[in-house]
């Protein structure tokens, strides 16, 4: 799994487009002729400006909006090799902190201060979680702020105040924590403010099995509380204490494989790829249009050398063997999941499970 929109903006501006001599059609803009890795889409002869702008469906497009298509065609063939490259399912867990059933008949009374959880999450690089959802079991009524902290950071990451109106009420956050926002490990804490005019009371967990916790693959959680802790900022971690009461909160987890900074730290191994793929969507903008004009009939003329380009054909006895663009797509994959195979080696780790407390 990966952050699309930060995948995108880190690979914007490695692979652009050279502006044509011809200064009818010289309206390539200053983000699109940007080439960090040399790569230009347009040095293939057939992904000419003329021919995208004029096979684009849209005949009355201005220039700010063809740039957009043209921005468009590189952040397309960026996800692109990026899914075939990271094409195995990211999944690793996802669990419920509590399954048991609650016996809610009585409740209890906690210290004042910020009670929750602290989660640490172990040394497994492309590991990040997210809090989906927490379901809340209080007796009584108010509002709770849940606010989550890394302890990187004086601020909350995450802030959500809930109206409690029910003994057992969702809230979904998808709250999601990776190192991808210059937040690396560290501790997480997510909970709430408990003071002297808190009106909810979290229900106890004594009944049989009830205050069991769930097994979170790659994390590690402990309830706690921070006596009279009163401000919406990260405590003292010194004053972090464990808590054995209930907090009212059931957290809902799942784990699961991030490649967001592998890729943003390695954007350089995707540039051919991105190339090879941003020339295939230009000529596939040929096939495909809607058009009627000049270059679009010449486009249309080059009909079956714009699929030789494309598919390739295998020799023969008379053929002369030609490797496509879609071949050499594919074999550029698979020398890319080579070199990622190898970075994880020494990126990821094998990592270490720790199994939360009970």
């Amino acid at each position: 799994m990966f952050n699309v929109s930060k995948i995108q903006d880190s690979l914007s501006g490695l692979v652009g487009f050279s502006q044509p001599f011809n200064p009818e059609y010289a309206i390539v803009n200053a983000e699109n002729l940007a080439s960090e890795s040399g790569y230009f889409v347009n040095s293939n002869p057939f992904a000419k400006i003329e021919y995208i702008k004029d096979c684009q469906d849209y005949a009355g497009i201005s220039n700010d909006n063809f740039n957009t298509v043209l921005s468009d065609i590189i952040k397309n063939s960026a996800m692109n090799v990026v899914n075939q490259v990271f094409s195995k399912p990211s999944y690793i867990d996802r669990q419920l902190l509590y399954k048991y059933a609650l016996n809610k008949t009585e409740t209890d009374v906690l210290p004042n201060g910020f009670i929750g959880y602290r989660l640490e999450i172990d040394d497994t690089k492309s590991v990040a979680f997210k809090i989906t959802r927490i379901l809340l079991d209080f007796d009584g009524t108010g509002d709770i702020e849940l606010m989550l902290f890394n302890s990187s950071k004086k601020e909350p990451l995450f802030t959500e105040t809930v109206t409690i109106s029910t003994d057992h009420q969702e809230v979904v956050l998808d709250w999601e924590l990776n190192d991808t926002n210059t937040i690396y490990k560290g501790e997480y804490y997510v909970g709430y403010i408990k003071s002297a005019s808190t009106t909810v009371q979290p229900f106890k967990r004594d009944f049989e099995n009830a205050e069991i916790m769930s097994y979170v693959t790659h994390l590690n959680i402990e309830r706690i509380s921070v006596p009279n802790h009163t401000t919406n900022t990260i405590f003292d971690l010194n004053d972090v204490a464990s808590l054995d009461d209930a907090t009212g909160l059931n957290l809902d987890i799942t784990v699961y494989d991030d490649f967001t900074d592998l890729i943003i730290q390695n954007r350089f191994l995707f540039a051919r790829a991105i190339h090879i793929s941003a020339v295939i969507n230009c000529l596939q903008i040929y096939l495909a249009s809607l058009r009627s004009n000049r270059n679009e009939r010449q486009a249309e003329q080059l009909y079956n050398k714009v699929l030789l380009e494309v598919e390739g054909t295998r020799g023969g006895d008379s053929v002369i063997s030609v490797k496509g663009l879609r071949p050499q797509l594919l074999s550029e994959i698979s020398e890319i999941k080579k070199e990622i195979t190898k970075l994880k080696e020494g990126y990821l780790g094998n990592g270490w499970e720790v199994i939360t407390e009970l």
